[in-house]
């Protein structure tokens, strides 16, 4: 009787969190396959927005230029999301130091060399400095940009700087 009584106090229990829980997730909108497969920020080419050009290297980024703008074609396939196989990232923040942006870069500070006739050697490539464009939302608070190493999925932090 009393292992009756044990599962019949649960399952009321279960019942009990599933009544009061329900309103909480009424409000929310339907999450669709489509929402985790966007692997990019949308930008409206037609529209006005905030065009940056990093200067960057292994060891930190500087910005270049600022300039407002409709953004070009690459600043706007820059405009990706984090990934796994990105070895590099920017994060976007507002002046309260809250992420606004995680963009995903690749690995833009190293180049690849073929030649024939070398294949015996170890490096097809070095490290370089690099110019990165990006295109951000005109009405976006942008305050900082830090630049990110990732590593086995953990970020580190290289360097951070302010927008003047």
């Amino acid at each position: 009787m009393g292992n009756k009584l044990e599962k019949m106090v649960k399952l009321k229990n279960i019942i009990y969190i599933l009544i009061i829980s329900t309103p909480l997730f009424a409000d929310l909108p339907p999450i669709y396959k489509k929402d985790f497969e966007q692997n990019s920020y949308t930008l409206d080419e037609e529209k006005n927005a905030q065009l940056y050009i990093i200067s960057g290297s292994t060891l930190g980024i500087s910005i270049k230029d600022k300039s407002i703008g409709k953004p070009s074609a690459i600043a706007i396939k820059n405009m990706r999301l984090l990934s796994p196989q990105d070895k590099y990232a920017l994060k976007v923040l507002d002046t309260n130091k809250k992420e606004i942006f995680m963009i995903g870069l690749g690995d833009p500070f190293y180049i690849h060399a073929q030649h024939i006739d070398f294949e015996d050697r170890d490096f097809f490539g070095g490290y370089i400095d690099a110019d990165i464009d990006i295109a951000l939302p005109f009405d976006a608070d942008i305050s900082y940009f830090v630049l990110l190493s990732q590593e086995n999925r953990f970020l580190k932090k290289i360097s951070e700087i302010k927008v003047k």
